[in-house]
C-alpha cells in the first residue's frame, strides 16, 4: 500500500542511513528556507544553527519583600454623614487589630469596619528550566 500523502522531504530511515554513513549518531542538523534555495547559498560551519535559537520559557514569580502589615479602619457613617475614617495603627499580627476594632467600638458606638493586610511583593520572570516538581523549600 502506498502513502496517499507521501512527505516532500526524505523520510526518518534514510536520514539515519545517511548519518550513519557519515559518522554521526546524534542529532542532525538541517537548513531549511521555507521551500526556497536561500539556505542552499548560505555557508555555514557544520553543527552550527541557522536560525536563533527558541526563547527559553520563563514563568513569573512573586516574592515577599516585606513584612506583612495588618491594621483596621472605621467605615461607620456618622450623623453628619460623613465616615469616621479612623484608622489603627498597623501590626504585623491581625491581634492588635482585632483589640483595636474592640476599644473604638466601645469608645464610639461606632459598628462597622474593614481589616486589612498589606503585604510588599516583588514580581520577577525566572526561567522555568528546572526539573518538574521542584519544591523550594524556606
Amino acid at each position: 500500500m502506498t502513502n496517499p500523502n507521501p512527505s516532500p522531504g526524505p523520510n526518518r530511515e534514510t536520514l539515519a542511513r545517511l548519518m550513519r554513513s557519515s559518522g554521526h549518531d546524534g542529532m542532525l542538523l538541517m537548513r531549511t528556507s521555507g521551500g526556497g534555495d536561500a539556505a542552499l547559498s548560505l555557508s555555514r560551519p557544520e553543527g552550527t544553527a541557522t536560525a536563533t535559537p527558541a526563547p527559553v520559557p520563563t514563568r513569573m514569580e512573586i516574592q515577599i519583600t516585606g513584612i506583612r502589615k495588618h491594621f483596621a479602619e472605621c467605615v461607620t457613617e456618622q450623623d453628619d454623614g460623613e465616615m469616621c475614617d479612623a484608622r489603627s495603627a498597623d501590626w504585623d499580627s491581625p491581634m492588635p487589630a482585632n483589640a483595636w476594632i474592640r476599644a473604638h467600638a466601645d469608645e464610639k458606638g461606632h459598628t462597622k469596619f474593614v481589616k486589612l493586610m498589606e503585604e510588599s511583593v516583588s514580581a520577577f520572570s525566572k526561567s522555568a528550566g528546572g526539573p518538574r516538581g521542584e519544591r523550594r523549600v524556606w
